[in-house]
């Protein structure tokens, strides 16, 4: 079975160049009205294949109506909904290359009389195109899909073998509807995938996520409205700027001097059909308002006031596919003041931000815990077009202060950290084709001065630049066009304060990194490289300090349009103080993508190899995987593209793995790609 099997992947090709060299010479008849409400039937050859019959379209007076044919013993048959115009109309049957081109197999020419009597449709005014026109503008759509179909037909030493027939797929799709004042737009995404273990939703087709949202412009305001998933853009203490699934509606002013949305939202992240609006369940749901207001200006740059408020249930954790047994309860209130100056070049911001909030409802205590947080931010550009040496450049200081609670927490920001009091100063600066940044920052907690609590304090020193040169010539040229870049880190943490008779651990460390790292790209080469130096120096009583050296070094080349090679290897040293161990790992990767015959036959092959040293010896690691694919259609914007493929995989270990029962274990997967890249619009 698995002998004839890979003899009929290996035909199919064949089989269709055959049919398509038949086809050429396919003969075919029209006969015009052949039946009751049947304008035409074309009679095909008897001995017409399969594959020559779905590449096989119909137009009419330049129109394909392929799609409108019935086929009936073994001819087309085309009943139109209405009868056509009178007079003369061509009729041409083509054959489908997998090139994208076509062969006109048939050209007939049929006459449609005016029969006295005949009803026909009113045909629009210029009023009525008009007003159809102003109504509805344009369309667009989009839809990138993907199928696989794979079929294990070889396999050995696999301990956890996955099923021998296997479907996956994506896709996403987009739409925009627009008239003179208003917008449509929807998108979404959807997954297909047999195996559970590997879903994402644990359902073998689902969707990801979607959104969906209109805007209509009127003559004092603007309104939307977004269902799925969609950001409320309030980027503050209180709200994080991620994106949730649920529904929020929008108003606002032509002005923008007064701004309100109303929402109800998922506190945490799902995807999936399971609660598609986001909405439906009140044990997970926050809702709440917002409102933005330039009392004095219109103006861009004057200042600005945003109040916030949401309440509602839900776990803030996890990917929203399982249901959890904590519920946490929560409410808060933030307002953000914002002013600029000086064109934009001085930006003033403050905020603060509160919260009440019951972890867990599971514990019938009903303690809602009453918290506060503030922060304070300014940037200055203090030069404006400015130019030094012939170079464009450009500064940017500022300062930011945040003070979190011990205990703040808001359901509408999970990510957000707490029991934080920090002072931050950073500099950007620009000249040319030089760009450095530095950020120093001073941060203790224990905000709420905890007497059982020590006071840790964390003063930090980073930076980090980058220089791109210009194309090189002469003596130079082989190094293309090379860039530099520089990163680190300067950390020290320590205790400020020790409350008495605390039993913990003391706490004294200095952490430092640096890395330094480049490339360049020259003709059809490309190279790049970094090297991290990271010490983690612990003066406590732990003994936990680590030392690590990490290289990596990367290279790739075109050779042609036809071949690209690929390579890139990590070297790692990591040395821990408390054991006086050391580790050594080596990973080295190298790839090839070959088109064998253009737009039919391409190839690829990929190799990797993990070595470990030292005290953590453990068995090496080989893993190659390849993959032989055939174009059988070439997938447009109007119709899809079809590839056969073997792709397999082979590891060799010297004991066993999760994915391998022996020393070489290996599997190989006859494919079937269907890919549809379709779009259009009026």
């Amino acid at each position: 079975m698995k002998h004839r099997l890979r003899y009929l992947i290996l035909l199919i090709p064949l089989l269709a160049h055959a049919a398509l060299a038949r086809a050429d010479a396919l003969q075919a008849e029209l006969v015009p009205n052949p039946g009751s409400g049947q304008l035409f039937m074309i009679v095909l050859p008897d001995d017409i294949d399969i594959l020559t019959l779905t590449r096989l379209a119909v137009e009419m007076d330049g129109i394909d109506i392929t799609a409108f044919l019935s086929f009936e013993e073994g001819n087309f048959r085309y009943s139109p909904p209405e009868p056509p115009a009178a007079g003369q109309h061509s009729i041409r049957l083509v054959l489908l290359k997998p090139d994208g081109s076509s062969t006109l197999l048939g050209n007939w020419q049929i006459t449609q009389p005016d029969e006295p009597g005949q009803s026909r449709p009113a045909q629009p005014d210029a009023q009525q195109i008009a007003a159809a026109e102003q109504w509805l503008r344009a369309g667009t759509y989009s839809s990138n899909n993907s199928l696989e179909a794979s079929y294990r037909i070889l396999d050995h030493n696999l301990s956890a073998a996955p099923d021998r027939l296997q479907l996956t797929g994506a896709g996403v799709s987009t739409a925009q509807l627009q008239g003179q004042s208003w917008q449509m737009n929807a998108q979404a995404n959807y997954l297909l995938q047999t195996q559970q273990a590997l879903s994402l939703t644990g359902e073998t087709f689902d969707i990801g996520e979607y959104a969906l949202s209109s805007q209509h412009q009127g003559e004092n305001i603007h309104t939307g409205v977004n269902l799925g998933h969609h950001s409320l853009r309030l980027d503050s203490l209180l709200f994080a700027s991620q994106q949730r699934r649920g529904l929020s509606v929008q108003a606002a002013g032509n002005n923008n001097r007064l701004a309100t949305q109303f929402f109800a939202l998922r506190p945490d992240a799902i995807v999936g059909a399971r609660h598609l609006d986001g909405i439906s369940d009140p044990r997970s749901r926050i809702q709440g308002l917002s409102s933005r207001i330039q009392p004095f200006s219109e103006d861009a740059n004057a200042l600005a006031v945003t109040a916030m408020y949401y309440e509602g249930e839900g776990s803030t954790a996890g990917l929203g596919i399982t249901e959890f047994s904590s519920i946490s309860k929560g409410s808060g209130w933030g307002l953000k003041l914002e002013k600029s100056y000086w064109q934009g070049r001085l930006n003033l911001a403050a905020e603060h931000a509160h919260s009440r909030f019951n972890p867990d409802l599971n514990d019938n205590t009903n303690l809602m815990e009453n918290s506060d947080a503030w922060r304070v931010k300014m940037d200055v550009r203090p030069f404006s077009n400015l130019v030094w040496r012939d170079q464009p450049a450009d500064i940017l200081l500022g300062a930011d202060y945040q003070r979190i609670d011990t205990f703040f927490a808001s359901m509408a920001n999970p990510g957000l950290a707490a029991d934080r009091d920090v002072a931050s100063v950073f500099s950007d600066i620009y000249w040319g084709k030089l760009f450095a940044n530095l950020q120093l920052s001073h941060e203790t907690n224990n905000v709420d001065q905890l007497e059982a609590m020590p006071t840790d304090r964390l003063r930090s020193l980073s930076w980090s630049g980058g220089y791109s040169f210009d194309q090189q010539s002469g003596s130079t040229a082989w190094l293309g066009t090379p860039y530099l870049q520089l990163s680190g880190l300067i950390g020290r943490l320590d205790r400020q304060t020790t409350p008495e008779n605390y039993q913990g651990f003391e706490t004294n460390n200095l952490a430092e990194s640096l890395t330094l790292g480049g490339g360049a790209s020259y003709q059809k080469w490309q190279w790049s490289g970094s090297y991290t130096h990271a010490d983690f120096d612990d003066r406590s009583e732990l003994g936990a300090g680590t030392r690590s050296r990490f290289l990596s070094v990367a290279a790739s080349r075109q050779v042609s349009d036809r071949l690209s090679l690929n390579s890139d290897i990590q070297y790692g040293i990591f040395d821990t103080e408390a054991e006086g161990l050391r580790s050594i790992s080596t990973n080295l990767n190298m790839g090839m993508q070959a088109l064998l015959i253009p737009d039919k036959l391409d190839f690829s092959l990929n190799y990797n190899v993990n070595l470990a040293r030292g005290d953590h010896d453990i068995p090496d690691r080989h893993f190659i995987n390849a993959q032989i694919g055939w174009t059988l259609l070439k997938a447009t914007q109007t119709k899809p593209g079809v590839v056969l493929a073997l792709r397999g995989s082979m590891e060799n270990n010297d004991e066993t793995t999760l994915q391998s029962t022996g020393r070489d274990g290996y599997q190989i997967f006859a494919v079937l790609r269907i890919n549809a890249p379709l779009a259009g619009g009026f």
